[in-house]
């Protein structure tokens, strides 16, 4: 393993990663990874620690090439938005993949709550960026999706002040073509924080689209469960399946076998 570090945008925000050594020439050894962007929640107004390493060393250890993006929050946003550092991560990997040992057609990205919002956003948005900046997939953990009725009023304000044409922009269940990217999204039904409808929502209008979509709903469960191990302090075992449905998820998609 090694590791490897990029500032990225005009606030020159992390993205840290975690890199499989080459062993291709290894007879029975695999070539280039899937690479995965982890986007931690917070409600744009800080990064959550539980979803960063408790999700990083799983995804890692199924022999995925991971990185953390430490996204613009609060007062940064003016300067640089999430949705573009998240253009120009992906980006950069892509770029570099030859000495990152990446499949270029098999980079991810995976966000929890305002971190889903993150990642839905660029798999919305992509083309404003370019194809380099395309997500093969995206993986929605209790993502925040829409700044209207049933969003979340203090990511909404974080990230929009408000703004009427930046609520209607970063609504995403208003965003789906036929281009965005495919997408699993997992969601609880009791989460309190983060209502579970706009998930419901956002996967009608990808599959309207015709675009790959497989959405999990989990009877109970708060919000902010990453792995859902008691890791991170709060343990729901109701959740903890989610982990391996997402592995089956992308391992199809980029023909990926552990």
């Amino acid at each position: 393993m090694r590791t490897a570090k990029y500032l990225i945008g005009d606030n020159k925000v992390e993205l840290y990663g975690y890199i499989h050594e080459d062993q291709a020439k290894l007879e029975g050894c695999y070539g280039k990874r899937p690479c995965i962007i982890v986007c931690p929640g917070g409600a744009y107004k800080l990064l959550s620690p539980r979803e960063e390493d408790p999700v990083v060393f799983p995804l890692f250890s199924h022999g995925y090439n991971v990185f953390v993006l430490k996204y613009s929050i609060g007062e940064q946003i003016k300067a640089s938005w999430p949705e573009a550092e998240a253009a120009m991560a992906i980006r950069a990997i892509r770029e570099d993949s030859g000495k990152l040992n990446t499949d270029p057609d098999s980079i991810f990205i995976m966000g929890f709550s305002a971190g889903g919002h993150v990642a839905a956003s660029i798999a919305c948005h992509w083309k404003r960026y370019g194809e380099l900046s395309k997500p093969n997939a995206a993986v929605l953990c209790y993502p925040v999706l829409t700044m209207g009725k049933n969003g979340h009023a203090e990511s909404t304000m974080y990230l929009t002040g408000g703004d009427e044409r930046l609520k209607a922009y970063y609504s995403l269940e208003t965003q789906v073509d036929d281009d965005t990217s495919p997408c699993f999204i997992w969601h609880t039904i009791t989460d309190a924080s983060v209502p579970y409808r706009p998930s419901v929502e956002f996967s009608l209008a990808l599959e309207e689209h015709g675009v790959e979509c497989e959405l999990h709903l989990y009877a109970r469960g708060r919000h902010g469960l990453s792995t859902g191990y008691g890791e991170t302090g709060v343990r729901e075992r109701c959740v903890q399946s989610w982990m391996d449905l997402c592995f089956t998820f992308l391992d199809t998609l980029c023909d990926f076998e552990k």
